[in-house]
């Protein structure tokens, strides 16, 4: 009874601790959300801005994220603050999953031999194996990339874009009845 009633302690203290991972992750992202669709800026410029910044997260090129996301979002008119919102979506919990990902499709695509990897790829795999490892990574993040693109664009200019006409209408909404 005493091991039976231990497990249900840890059971709830575990699952207690996920929900709180989960509270705050959930927190973070409606925080940027909000950061997002408040940008002073249209909502084509917000939209690629930050789908610019996602992409560039998509590569394995540590420490140019932001230098691309800026560098895109001003070829396409996108708007530099949503641009480095985006490349959050780069970030220590995604990388791992990011890095296998596009490593995975450009071993497949390109001639290198497949690594099998017992642990995950990390930095220093990356510097240190250029070739097996580096040039794969750059070559299915470049196949990757148009599709993140396209994807994260559309799903941020349909958030921003009702944002923006439910706060147009709670505005229109105030003046109307305060007009009186």
């Amino acid at each position: 009874m005493f091991k039976e009633e231990k497990i249900r302690w840890s059971i709830n203290i575990i699952s207690s601790y996920y929900k709180n991972i989960v509270n705050k992750l959930s927190r973070i992202i409606y925080y940027y959300k909000l950061k997002l669709a408040r940008l002073p800026a249209s909502t084509y410029a917000i939209s690629s801005g930050f789908a610019c910044g996602s992409m560039v997260s998509f590569t394995p090129l540590l420490g140019l994220h932001f230098l691309l996301a800026i560098i895109f979002a001003y070829l396409i008119r996108g708007n530099f603050i949503a641009a480095l919102i985006g490349t959050v979506i780069g970030n220590p919990i995604t990388f791992p999953f990011i890095w296998g990902l596009i490593y995975k499709i450009g071993a497949y695509v390109t001639t290198a031999r497949y690594v099998n990897m017992d642990q995950q790829i990390n930095f220093d795999m990356i510097i240190d194996q250029t070739y097996e490892i580096f040039f794969p990574m750059l070559i299915g993040s470049f196949i990757l990339a148009p599709p993140i693109w396209l994807i994260t664009y559309l799903i941020t200019y349909s958030f921003v874009s009702s944002y923006k006409k439910t706060k147009k209408k709670k505005i229109k909404n105030y003046k109307g009845h305060h007009s009186e």
